[in-house]
């Protein structure tokens, strides 16, 4: 039986990698409010030993991985945690008060504590 490892990834789409035994699916979506109205920091795909192998074969992936997108660990954690060290979001991450805030561009007013 294989080890299994596990990919962290603060990609906000879904990533399918192109291997030599076909394709390996990586769970994407940070960043992207889901249905339950929660907005993931980071994701987590588990992967065998032999998916990783061949992973780190792949151009696109070996990028991901350098530029902070995806990490891979040994030990299953909780994604949003792991997040928290790796780079925030990419550039197809919708924006957010917060980052607007920190690009220094004008947030969008709201109505929080009025019309009560």
């Amino acid at each position: 039986m294989s080890q299994s490892l596990y990919v962290y990834c603060t990609l906000s789409n879904d990533q399918n990698y192109a291997v030599r035994d076909g394709t390996v699916f990586i769970h994407g979506q940070a960043n992207i409010m889901t249905r339950a109205m929660h907005t993931p920091r980071g994701r987590v795909t588990e992967v065998s030993a032999e998916q990783y192998a061949q992973l780190k074969d792949n151009h696109v992936f070996t990028l991901h991985k350098e530029n902070g997108f995806i990490t891979v660990e040994t030990r299953q954690a909780d994604p949003e945690k792991v997040a928290t060290n790796m780079e925030a979001s990419d550039q197809s991450a919708p924006d957010t008060p917060e980052s607007l805030e920190a690009e220094g561009q004008e947030t969008p007013k709201t109505n929080k504590g009025k019309g009560k």
